[in-house]
Parts: C-alpha cells; structure tokens; sequence
C-alpha cells in the first residue's frame, strides 16, 4: 500500500475535461490506474458518484472502482479528520469537510495525495 497514489476527486474530475491542465491530470491518472498504484476511498467517491452525470457516467465510475485499491474510511481515519479539522478551525483556516476527510484518508494511510485543489495547501500548512 506504500506505493498507492490516494487520488482525490479534483484530479478525477480534472482528467475528464478537454485541454490545458486536464491533458496533464488525464495522464498521471492513466498512469496510476495502469501501474494499479491509484486508490480510492469512501468521501472521494461520494464526491464523484454525486457529480455524474447520466447512466454512461455511472458504469465509468463504477469500473474505476477495479482499478483501485480502496482505502477503508475507518475510525483511524475519523480521528485523524477530527484532529484536522479542529487544527483548521484552531488556525481560523476555512476548508470544504471533504477535503479534510480525504486529507485524513491519505494521512492515516500514509500515502501520496494526487490533488488539483488549493485547500489541501491549506491544510498541509496549518498541518506541518
């Protein structure tokens, strides 16, 4: 699991769009998802699962599911968002609460996170 690449929905979502920074998101999530290095956890596919958009989606995401490994949002993983989240708003840092999940997930794992969202600077910052 030390090799796994905790991938959050901003790249997901990123890779799915036409041009510019996506081409680049589009890549290092092809080259996740073929090495079998891409995980995946609990919020960060509500996130996505909440966005689709139609039955052609939902099987897409559905088979993506294959090709990750699943990061169990367990109680380490609560309480590594607990703390998080009251070292944020300790620190008067606003952040969305799925950020802070995924952040935990990636933390508790002790695995790489693979974003596109200036939140997870945020918490890195008020985190170190």
């Amino acid at each position: 699991m030390k090799n796994c690449v905790l991938v959050d929905s901003s790249v997901w979502i990123a890779a799915t769009r036409k041009g510019g920074n996506h081409t680049e998101a589009a890549a290092e999530l092809e080259d996740l998802l073929v090495s079998g290095r891409a995980a995946m956890t609990e919020p960060i596919w509500f996130e996505l699962y909440q966005g689709i958009r139609g039955k052609q989606e939902e099987a897409r995401l559905e088979a993506s599911k294959n090709y990750c490994t699943w990061l169990t949002f367990d109680d380490a993983c609560w309480k590594e968002a607990a703390k998080t989240a009251r070292a944020c708003q300790r620190s008067r840092v606003n952040v969305p609460f799925g950020d802070v999940l995924v952040y935990a997930c990636a933390t508790r794992y002790g695995v790489e996170l693979l974003e596109r969202d200036r939140h997870f600077a945020m918490i890195r910052k008020v985190m170190k």
